[in-house]
């Protein structure tokens, strides 16, 4: 009886340890899991940053292109009126 109560308490504790490492193996997935998260999000924001400049630089591109064709259309005008 003895013998069986010790093998119970043996038993028990091991059980113990086991769900305490689980518990830890949890915590150390979820940090590397919010970690990982982190890292995503903040390359996302990098990327996103970065679509918007090249968004202004070809918007101010597209601008300058119209600019550059108006100019292109009166100085033909300019020289087809003094002909």
């Amino acid at each position: 009886m003895q013998a069986a109560q010790q093998e119970l308490r043996l038993v028990q504790q091991n059980q113990q340890v086991l769900i305490q490492e689980l518990r830890e193996g949890q915590a150390m997935l979820a940090q590397f899991f919010r970690e990982s998260m982190d890292r995503f999000d903040e390359r996302t924001r990098a990327i996103e940053r970065r679509t918007e400049a090249l968004e202004r630089r070809t918007d101010e591109m597209a601008r300058e292109m119209r600019e550059m064709r108006q100019e292109i259309r009166d100085l033909r005008r300019d020289f087809l009126e003094r002909r």
